[in-house]
């Protein structure tokens, strides 16, 4: 089987001199079973996207001590992890070509994508891999964690992003789950047939900038032309804490990556932000205003999403049916044919086909499926955040419809600041 595989990983890399020897050493280090995952199997690609520190210097002096591992530095100029990601995937496949074509014959390829700041374990690669071969899958994700030794003077914020991550780990078992590019595979023929990464754009101030939502856009791509996705519990990356470190006020008040709309990366190093890094713990009230940013954006795109896509989920799956329970599973089945019908939508698969309805039946069935997940995933789930203001003054008879409106106000964008931008933790 092994001989029959190769695995391309994609890099994209910008001013990490800090945390790059660290990254590489865990790539690097990658462990197998069966020799199903070698030096000889698998390449890194690794994408300079404008590093002004010496970053790239690190990178080809660790590619010469390392020569057992094949290594490729290439170069994208468009500033964003987005472009970058699509330059490494693009040239992972156009290398993979090329060499079926020269060698007569066609192997598996896997595409996977890490990032530059986190580490992962040591046998992430193969897990990875294994899960895809073993399920026939062609969109793997993995898991994710913080070093509790990051947060053990923050019990109170680490208890929410443990919350978090639990829901995750629940959905991305029964439904297959979404990429982020922390970590995800896709099968490089599908990857082709899909056309790749898709860089979306959106104004800011003025501007066009990159919408950072490649990797999760990808996936519904993928999905949408049949691609099948798998879940690898045992695939597991380290989450740099920096990314709520630095950022924690932001956090706290869900505007991480954005507000109205516009989802950016910020840059969330220690040494570059213009904040001090944020190493205190949250107080009660705090905490749960984090959790419940973190749930408002965790369930319309991981709970309503899955069926959104493939609502005979609801009629065919068990284990689905069984989640929502059969009344609900029924109930929202019908309800998301009748938003389809009243919004005269073809699919649901364009990023702005998909938000309007997914933040109309959280809000639908908002208690439903909070109690889906207490069931599921703990009663400290608790139960759905306190509705918007504005909802104070409208009739119960009313509700269904005011939703409508509220969801599908595109010029003041409080329902995407209601649920919070690209997510918390």
């Amino acid at each position: 089987m092994r001989d029959n595989i190769a695995v391309s990983v994609v890099l994209p890399v910008f001013n990490e001199s800090a945390r790059i020897d660290a990254v590489l050493n865990s790539l690097y280090h990658q462990q197998t079973r069966n020799e199903l995952i070698t030096h000889d199997s698998y390449e890194l690609i690794i994408v300079d996207n404008n590093c002004t520190d010496d970053s790239v210097a690190k990178i080809n002096a660790f590619s010469q001590q390392h020569p057992a591992l094949d290594i490729h530095v290439i170069v994208e100029k468009v500033q964003g992890v987005s472009s970058a990601r699509k330059r490494g995937m693009d040239y992972a496949s156009q290398r993979a070509s090329v060499r079926d074509s020269r060698l007569g014959r066609e192997r598996k390829h896997y595409i996977v994508s890490a990032d530059a700041d986190c580490t992962v374990d040591a046998f992430w690669l193969h897990e990875l891999t294994a899960t895809m071969i073993a399920e026939n899958g062609d969109l793997g994700t993995c898991n994710y964690y913080y070093d509790f030794e990051h947060f053990r003077q923050r019990p109170n914020l680490f208890r929410e992003i443990q919350k978090t991550l639990r829901c995750r780990d629940f959905s991305f078992s029964l439904f297959g789950g979404f990429p982020d590019g922390k970590g995800f595979a896709v099968e490089r023929q599908l990857y082709d047939r899909v056309g790749g990464i898709e860089i979306f754009y959106q104004l800011e101030r003025g501007r066009f900038v990159e919408h950072l939502s490649d990797d999760w856009d990808f996936g519904i791509r993928v999905i949408a032309w049949g691609g099948k996705p798998v879940y690898a519990r045992e695939s597991c990356v380290e989450i740099n804490s920096r990314r709520v470190d630095t950022i924690l006020n932001e956090v706290i008040n869900g505007v991480a990556y954005g507000r109205d709309g516009i989802i950016i990366m910020k840059d969330v190093r220690p040494e570059t932000s213009s904040k001090n890094c944020a190493l205190v713990d949250t107080n009660e009230a705090e905490s749960q205003q984090a959790w419940f940013y973190s749930i408002k954006d965790y369930l319309p795109k991981n709970i309503i999403l899955p069926v959104l896509l493939n609502p005979q989920l609801l009629l065919e799956r068990e284990d689905v049916r069984q989640f929502y329970s059969g009344p609900v599973a029924d109930r929202l089945y019908a309800r998301i044919h009748e938003i389809k019908y009243e919004m005269r939508i073809i699919d649901f698969k364009p990023i702005h086909a998909y938000k309007t309805p997914a933040y109309r039946l959280y809000f639908e069935f908002r208690h439903e499926l909070f109690a889906a997940l207490r069931r599921a995933v703990g009663e400290d789930i608790g139960y759905p955040p306190p509705l918007p203001t504005c909802f104070d003054s409208v009739a119960e008879a009313d509700f269904t419809r005011f939703v409508g409106y509220f969801c599908e106000d595109r010029e003041s964008g409080e329902a995407h600041n209601y649920f919070a931008n690209g997510g918390v933790f």
